[in-house]
């Protein structure tokens, strides 16, 4: 008769074992060189660089993996349009200075800018 009185122990709920997401690598936050191309080539462009930098690891650390990786292209992006800006400029005045006409280029600067007033 006790047979018909026993019931067995609850079974413990068995909990399926979470695996810990791996995170991807983290992607590289462009900020050294978005500062370099700052300091010696594009201010502007360089300044959005370092903005878009600066997102990269606050994004991944908190988790969003993706917007991290987008921000991360963009500061590459504006890393390089302010690097070819600066060559460009750069490449650009050492054409003017070498070509040995800088006065020629500086009057026509002069007489397409002067009014009457300035002589």
């Amino acid at each position: 008769m006790e047979d018909q009185y026993y019931t067995p122990p609850p079974v413990p709920e068995q909990r399926a074992e979470r695996m810990e997401e791996i995170p991807p690598l983290k992607p590289n936050n462009w900020l050294w060189q978005s500062i370099i191309v700052t300091l010696f080539c594009c201010v502007p462009f360089g300044i959005v660089g370092i903005v878009y930098a600066a997102k990269v690891d606050v994004l991944y650390f908190n988790g969003r993996y993706q917007d991290a990786e987008v921000a991360s292209r963009s500061a590459r992006t504006w890393t390089l349009v302010a690097l070819l800006i600066g060559l460009v400029a750069l490449i650009s005045w050492i054409s003017i200075f070498s070509s040995g006409d800088m006065p020629g280029y500086m009057e026509k600067i002069i007489e397409n800018s002067a009014s009457g007033y300035n002589f």
